[in-house]
């Protein structure tokens, strides 16, 4: 069944976040706008064929997001600082900007509720710059007055199937390279939970409007989640801690984050409080049931 108090704009619609956030909006019986540019991409085209309104235009065009919001009753905003493979001053100072602009169009819009994914680190003065466009963009909003949701994921479980995926080595061993101390649980959060968390914002607005929401699926050392990949492909696995300073040099911010990781590691996150919300909640090992993981 439809829901009839308006579509949802999904900003950042073909990226990870903004695909889960889509489809789970779908399933649940939302109609979606996908802000997207370029409406052949093969994303794109998915998003249109599983049920949504593919929707043109460009973050730098106001008039363009404008269009778009017009008879939304909400958006979901999730950018990104990154510019190719890297984070790069330029990509942080535009998602910055752009991320003003959408919370200012909303206002003048009359947007009932923005949720907006930030990231967990946000508001601790980390001196991570990304970090900080981020806080910019959650005080921008909060300054408006605008009826959001603010969501804090943390360290994502997709990154493992991607970049950071595990390698076996020539012995046969599964090696987990992480830049963090052994002794540090990181918390984790699929990119699938994280659209179902924007998706049960939207459906539960008086639960979640004006609130600040950290998400985490898991907490685990990286001894832990190595043993975990080796039980999920039948291996022997461990985890190897790789030097900020190797990451620095491929990516200095993503090298500051580590840094700042290992010297002030991130409080648990109350799962059990999410799980309540949310049942489906992936614990590392679920996940890597759900996705079929092979090293």
């Amino acid at each position: 069944m439809t829901n009839d108090n308006g579509p949802i704009l999904v900003i950042g619609a073909t990226g990870q976040q903004g695909r889960a956030t889509t489809y789970r909006l779908l399933e649940s019986g939302r109609r979606v706008k996908a802000f997207v540019r370029d409406p052949q991409a093969p994303a794109a085209l998915a998003l249109r064929d599983a049920g949504a309104d593919v929707v043109v235009g460009d973050l730098d065009d106001s008039a363009s997001v404008r269009a778009a919001m017009d008879g939304s009753y909400g958006v979901f905003l999730m950018l990104t600082m990154m510019t190719g493979p890297h984070i790069t001053a330029e990509g942080i100072a535009n998602e910055e900007r752009r991320g003003r602009a959408v919370a200012d169009i909303a206002a003048e819009s009359g947007i009932e509720h923005l949720v907006y994914s930030s990231l967990r680190g946000a508001g601790e003065n980390s001196g991570v710059e990304y970090y900080a466009a981020k806080e910019n963009i959650e005080a921008h909003i909060e300054k408006l007055g605008l009826p959001a949701t603010i969501l804090r994921p943390v360290f994502f479980m997709d990154n493992f199937g991607a970049y950071n995926r595990p390698v076996v080595d020539g012995n046969g061993e599964l090696i987990v390279n992480l830049a963090v101390r052994e002794d540090i649980p990181m918390s984790l959060i699929s990119v699938h939970d994280i659209g179902a968390f924007a998706a049960i914002a939207f459906a539960r607005p008086d639960d979640y409007r004006g609130r600040i929401v950290p998400l985490a699926g898991d907490r685990l050392t990286p001894p832990q989640i190595a043993e975990t990949f080796g039980r999920a492909a039948d291996l022997p696995a461990r985890s190897l801690r790789i030097p900020v300073e190797q990451v620095a040099a491929f990516d200095a911010q993503v090298g500051k984050m580590f840094a700042y990781f290992n010297e002030r590691p991130d409080e648990a996150i109350d799962t059990a409080a999410l799980r309540a919300h949310h049942p489906g909640l992936m614990d590392l090992a679920t996940w890597l049931r759900a996705t079929d993981w092979k090293p």
